[in-house]
């Protein structure tokens, strides 16, 4: 068991290397000149003299790896540089005043989808091909394909104006949260009450499951003691990667219902091509799925006993 934590912590130092290069490298590649940008966005008249004062202060005369292993310290430190919109805020004081608003959406959304998903879904197999089966197969069919954005305008169309039940806007009080974490929530609900109930129908048929009905073990806990610990093993996984997924796709929901997160700074930030922000995102979005695979892989190897016996 140790020798695999050592494994999987020595694979995330490539990892993190590759990611941040692949953050910072990407800027490179934009044929807009960063100094040129950087003038434009404060107003600033781009004269080939502004613009080569410009080039100097942001280091971009250095070659590429000088650049880039300075900015890699810099990131270590938590610089990651200055807005070009707003050259008085560094882009960590951006990241730390949006961050707290996509993580309590994030939060919301993560508890609706527990909260819905694993009731309806062990209910679901438990009362396979019924009524109640069927009609929340329908469920699942229709939330999963209606897209985010659309089913956005409903709930604002229906809770909001039509009901004035809810704000649309805002994150000022936790109502604000109501709408946009259902619609983000909606579609992994759908997905997951369809992998528990599968899960569960699968394992329905195993031997243990046989076994402990013959022994005369009550219905109830054949469900609750053996059928189901076996069958959200692989729900609980897929869950943890949902967690950043939740985090990193509120892209949409954000700009809808006017929340000032990260996902709506980092389109502003590619409206008015602000660079050292979208690096930023980059780098942290990209760690965030690093560390959370590396979380889910070691809480694996502790619930499955070959892994703890060193087996692969």
């Amino acid at each position: 068991m140790r020798n695999y934590i050592i494994r999987r912590l020595l694979l995330v130092f490539p990892m993190v290397l590759a990611i941040s290069f692949v953050a910072f490298i990407l800027i490179s590649f934009i044929p807009s000149d960063p100094a040129e940008v950087a003038l434009r966005v404060n107003e600033i008249v781009p004269t080939p003299q502004a613009i080569a004062d410009m080039r100097e202060s942001l280091g971009l005369n250095d070659p590429l790896w000088v650049r880039y292993f300075h900015w890699l310290q810099n990131c270590l430190h938590l610089d990651f540089g200055h807005s070009y919109i707003n050259i008085d805020r560094t882009v960590y004081d951006e990241i730390a005043r949006s961050l707290p608003v996509t993580l309590k959406l994030a939060a919301f959304a993560f508890v609706i989808v527990v909260a819905v998903s694993f009731p309806l879904g062990i209910l679901c197999a438990v009362y396979r091909d019924s009524l109640f089966d069927k009609s929340m197969r329908v469920f699942i069919f229709i939330f999963t394909a209606i897209p985010n954005y659309w089913l956005a305008l409903l709930l604002m169309w229906g809770l909001a104006v039509y009901l004035n039940l809810l704000p649309t806007n805002g994150a000022s009080t936790w109502k604000h949260y109501i709408l946009p974490a259902v619609t983000l929530s909606m579609t992994y609900v759908s997905t997951y009450i369809r992998l528990i109930r599968n899960s569960m129908l699968d394992n329905m048929q195993e031997n243990y499951i046989f076994y402990a009905r013959v022994r005369g073990i009550k219905e109830r806990w054949v469900i609750l003691r053996h059928l189901l610990p076996n069958s959200i093993q692989s729900t609980t996984t897929a869950l943890g990667m949902s967690v950043v997924q939740l985090i990193a796709g509120t892209f949409v929901i954000e700009n809808i219902f006017s929340l000032p997160g990260i996902g709506r700074l980092c389109i502003t930030a590619i409206f008015n091509r602000d660079y050292p922000i979208i690096q930023a995102y980059i780098l942290m979005m990209g760690l965030l799925f690093v560390f959370c695979n590396l979380l889910i892989d070691i809480f694996q190897a502790l619930m499955d006993p070959r892994q703890r016996r060193g087996v692969k």
